[in-house]
């Protein structure tokens, strides 16, 4: 079995460096930017979708650069493990990332993270034709590990459409972006990592 998780709001605590990102990017254009529940709500998309989401009348290209640009400066300051990451991928499974980041930016998130040789595979959402909530991410990831033996780790039912669409098991983790009952509508959910831990059983 290979365990495959997504980063934001499911290993990563990254809310403050988004929404401090996206502060800095929409003021730069003289822009207010939109609510924070607006822009968590969208955490695990491609980037360009979400500045198109919530500026329709706006270059999401234009907007998404900016963001790119403060993100790296906001993450490097406020990312982190969320409690208990850090012991969970010390135990001995196999493991990948499957992110709406960039792969630019999932390679820097891991890097950063201090989990650089960890996964057998990072994979942004960038890196295939067609990202979450296609399953083109998990069939690469089946071919690379050369099984179809996968378990999709996420906080957003971005993600456990994902691992519906590829035919493979998921759970969502209560910690994220997306409600308890959105997630409990396509997967179970645990409420800790220790309960995750128990799940997987490793």
């Amino acid at each position: 079995m290979v365990v495959v998780f997504d980063l934001d709001g499911t290993l990563i605590d990254s809310s403050r460096a988004l929404l401090e990102a996206h502060s800095v990017a929409w003021s730069g254009m003289g822009l207010e930017r939109p609510p924070a529940e607006a822009i968590l709500e969208l955490v695990g998309l491609p980037l360009i979708d979400t500045m198109r989401t919530l500026a329709p009348k706006q270059d999401p290209a234009v907007l998404a650069e900016a963001y790119s640009k403060a993100y790296v400066r906001t993450s490097a300051l406020h990312e982190t493990l969320f409690a208990g990451v850090a012991d969970l991928l010390a135990r001995p499974f196999r493991a990948a990332v499957a992110t709406g980041k960039s792969q630019r930016g999932a390679e820097r998130a891991v890097e950063q993270s201090g989990l650089g040789e960890r996964f057998e595979i990072v994979l942004g959402g960038n890196s295939v034709p067609r990202p979450k909530p296609y399953p083109d991410m998990l069939d690469a990831i089946k071919r690379a590990t050369g099984t179809d033996d996968l378990v999709m780790i996420g906080d957003t039912t971005y993600d456990l459409e994902m691992a519906h669409a590829a035919g493979v098991k998921a759970i969502g983790v209560a910690w994220g972006h997306h409600s308890v009952e959105r997630l409990s509508a396509w997967a179970p959910v645990v409420h800790s990592v220790a309960e995750l831990q128990d799940r997987l059983g490793v």
